[in-house]
This record gives structure tokens, sequence and C-alpha cells, in this order.
């Protein structure tokens, strides 16, 4: 019975460290898709841009006159 009462705080302090371990990969997962997103989204607006008919050059800064 001693030999369990001395292994509870280290099966604790793994569950703990599991705990841990697994929110930090979700938050990482969520993180890494958000910035997929993010980059999808740009990607997909500058080619809207280049392809709309405007200017030649949308990105260069107007001279006032």
């Amino acid at each position: 019975m001693e030999y369990l009462i001395a292994l509870i705080p280290s099966v604790f302090a793994g569950v703990i460290l599991y705990l841990i371990l697994r929110w930090i990969s979700s938050a990482d997962r969520a993180e890494r898709k958000a910035q997929k997103d993010a980059q999808d989204d740009a990607a997909a607006w500058y080619e809207s841009v280049k392809n709309s008919k405007g200017t030649l050059r949308p990105f260069e800064e107007r001279k006032s006159k």
C-alpha cells in the first residue's frame, strides 16, 4: 500500500503534464490554421487587385499635384 501512495504524486504530475502538452498542441494547431487562412485571404486579395482594371501599378504611391 505504501508503494501506491508513493506513486500517486508522479502519476498526478504525469497527467497534468499530458494535459498541458495537449493544450499547447491544440493551440499551435489553431494558430497554424489561422495563419494559413490569413495567407490564403491575402493571396486572393492580391490576385484580385492584380487582375482588376485600374492603374498599371496599383501599389505605387501617387504624387499629388
